[in-house]
């Protein structure tokens, strides 16, 4: 599972989330997590509709399983990604 965290240098919800975004990924040993900026990245975020921030993409074997904002409480982010690893 691939998740990605889709936010921009300026944004401070951003910044402030950012640290347990890596710390989560300890909890999720077989997920690659990757934090993309969008005017860094502009390129690899395409055409995507980033409304607001953070924006969060989680794809399996080039699948996309969610895509969207979702509030910056990690434990959101632990609920959501617990509901997509059971098979």
């Amino acid at each position: 599972m691939n998740v990605t965290c889709i936010c921009a240098l300026w944004c401070d919800s951003c910044e402030g989330y950012r640290e347990g975004f890596f710390e989560l990924a300890k909890e999720f040993p077989g997920a690659r997590f990757r934090w993309l900026d969008i005017e860094d990245n502009a390129a690899e975020v395409g055409d995507r509709e980033v409304e607001n921030f953070p924006t969060l993409l989680v794809e399996r074997d080039g699948a996309e399983l969610f895509y969207g904002p979702l509030l910056p409480h990690h434990e959101h982010l632990r609920r959501l990604l617990q509901s997509l690893e059971k098979p």
